[in-house]
């Protein structure tokens, strides 16, 4: 079950649903630090293979399973074709990574392409798609003397700045800065953290 309906179901198994796939594909035992990090985030159990690499730990259909995040990441990508060609369909698709992605989070995501039968023709840093973006749908705004324009994105988990150069011919990325520990998440962690130890100090 994948997307809105494994959401739907989430409260009542939450054990079992994975959130936030992308934030732990290619992540191995060398990133301790960083899947401590993710794993106050989540209700799910990590563990790590015999090969170094992260596992979760669920329940399917009373079985005790391990699953690798290549394999869940792979499941959303089979539930995202599907909307749009058959199972036997030749599938060609641009996909977008943090910019902070390792190489090894990059050929993670490229396997997960292979497990789902995906041909992925390249992987796009986020902030090089959003200044795509932009700039496609505001082509007749630049000219040939470069204008240069910030994008600041801060989302649940991850915080990126990206500062591009237009021109009514191409666009050029800069420079970019990212933080991938810092997030709306990380506000809510901070505010839960703060009301508990008050609510403590009252009544505990």
């Amino acid at each position: 079950m994948v997307g809105e309906p494994a959401v739907a179901q989430m409260r009542g198994n939450f054990k079992n649903t994975i959130p936030y796939i992308n934030r732990f594909i290619g992540l191995t035992s060398e990133c301790k630090d960083q899947v401590e990090e993710e794993s106050k985030f989540i209700s799910n159990k990590t563990v790590f293979s015999k090969d170094k690499k992260l596992n979760f730990a669920v329940v399917n259909k009373g079985e005790a399973i391990e699953l690798v995040p290549e394999q869940i990441y792979s499941a959303y990508l089979k539930k995202m074709k599907t909307l749009f060609a058959s199972e036997d369909d030749k599938v060609d698709v641009v996909l977008s990574v943090p910019p902070y992605y390792s190489t090894i989070e990059r050929l993670a995501v490229l396997d997960a392409c292979k497990v789902a039968k995906v041909n992925c023709l390249r992987l796009m840093n986020e902030n090089t798609a959003i200044a795509l973006c932009y700039g496609f749908f505001r082509r007749k705004e630049f000219s040939e003397k470069a204008k240069n324009i910030a994008f600041l994105d801060m989302g649940h988990g991850k915080t990126t700045c990206t500062i591009a150069s237009f021109t009514d011919k191409k666009v050029t990325i800069l420079s970019h800065a990212s933080n991938r520990n810092l997030g709306g998440r990380n506000f809510d962690y901070l505010l839960c953290d703060i009301i508990g130890g008050e609510f403590n100090k009252k009544f505990g």
